[in-house]
């Protein structure tokens, strides 16, 4: 693989440096019109999935006659407006490379096709079928992506997700679900001078309960409700009726994303102020992807692959979310953080590790060629 690190990285540049931001879909559909390409050279039939608001999805599929289907998710979107390569330009220096989506996840597409490039120059892919699913929006939550990959999840025995890993020899075991909560609380306006009385603040009911949801925070269980947007008040000096506050909530396993979702809505339905009202709205959009016997026995292949390639991995759990979720909710055994080693996504601070672009690469390509006979 190290021999083809300067073709992994001038594929690395090219998609960084072809913006697309999830509210950018000319660009989302640039890059999955190059993944496209590529794949189609490498024999896979490629599907595209058009989308009118979000960028365009891709299915791509090549059968092989062997035994096993696997899933390799990726996505084509960043979190970077439009403009922002021009700023932050793709850049390598003391064997990191910064950029927009560099490795979220620019990264893993480069790792997943050199792996899938390596393995069929190799002529030994003894799987039935490897298919590949590019969504157009997993920064927004894969709202249109995720019927198409739990489809394609259904029809594999194993999925392997293309995201980062974090530093160190790593590879993800197991990921938080998120969730997106509003909560809208109403009171009742009145001039702060003259009619304070009269008046009952949304804001000061708000705060309230921006504290007793809080309250359930326990990081050390990965539990996570965190208040990341408010609004309230229209004046100074007006007494607010309307306030809402955006939660984003994180909880590892199914029961304690019941249990999160009924506390905070018995917190909304006791008004702390006589005379307010709230309503709560939202769910969690993307399931735990909960350790499984079947996922733990994928990476212990992929820990022992590992140690064949210099590498001792170690498996971690991370509180962001990725579509291997959708996946590992159905069952299939799912294993994450294929893609570079990096740190500090969705920042100005984010980078990747040069080096790991060919020793994931190679990993990848070992697993895949591995698996009819290990795990079936």
């Amino acid at each position: 693989m190290e021999r083809h690190l300067d073709r992994m990285v001038g594929l690395w540049k090219a998609l960084v440096e072809t913006e697309s931001g999830s509210a950018y879909k000319p660009g989302v559909d640039r890059v999955n019109e190059m993944v496209r390409n590529i794949l189609v050279d490498l024999g896979f039939t490629c599907r595209l999935i058009r989308q009118e608001e979000v960028g365009n999805h891709l299915v791509a599929t090549r059968t092989f006659g062997g035994r096993g289907r696997v899933l390799l998710s990726c996505h084509l979107d960043t979190v970077w407006p439009e403009g922002t390569a021009a700023e932050w330009p793709f850049r390598v220096q003391d064997g990191r490379a910064t950029g927009p989506g560099v490795v979220d996840m620019k990264g893993g597409i480069v790792v997943m096709i050199e792996a899938l490039r390596h393995l069929l120059a190799s002529g030994t892919c003894g799987l039935e079928r490897i298919s590949v699913v590019g969504a157009g929006d997993e920064e927004l939550g894969s709202q249109t992506a995720r019927a198409i990959i739990e489809s394609e999840a259904q029809q594999a025995d194993w999925c392997f997700v293309m995201e980062s890993a974090p530093p160190g020899d790593f590879l993800v075991t197991a990921r938080r679900a998120v969730g997106n909560f509003r909560l809208r609380v109403e009171g009742k306006t009145a001039h702060c001078g003259t009619r304070y009385e009269d008046g009952v603040s949304a804001v000061r009911e708000l705060a309230h309960k921006i504290l007793a949801f809080e309250a359930l925070n326990n990081p050390a269980e990965g539990i996570i409700v965190s208040a990341g947007l408010i609004r309230g008040g229209v004046a100074r000096q007006v007494v607010p009726d309307v306030a809402t506050a955006i939660f984003d909530v994180r909880a590892r396993t199914r029961a304690q994303q019941e249990e999160l979702t009924a506390r905070m809505t018995a917190i909304a339905a006791q008004p702390t102020l006589p005379g307010t009202r709230c309503v709560l709205e939202g769910e969690f959009h993307r399931p735990p992807f909960e350790e499984s016997p079947g996922g733990l026995t994928l990476f212990e292949l992929a820990r022992e692959t590992g140690r064949g390639l210099g590498m001792d991995l170690k498996g971690c759990i991370r509180g962001g979310g990725s579509d291997g979720s959708f996946a590992a909710a159905l069952g299939v055994p799912t294993l994450d953080g294929l893609g570079p080693v990096g740190d500090h996504i969705c920042s100005r601070r984010e980078y990747g590790e040069v080096k790991s672009l060919p020793a994931k690469a190679a990993l990848l390509a070992c697993l895949l060629r591995q698996l009819p006979e290990r795990l079936l």
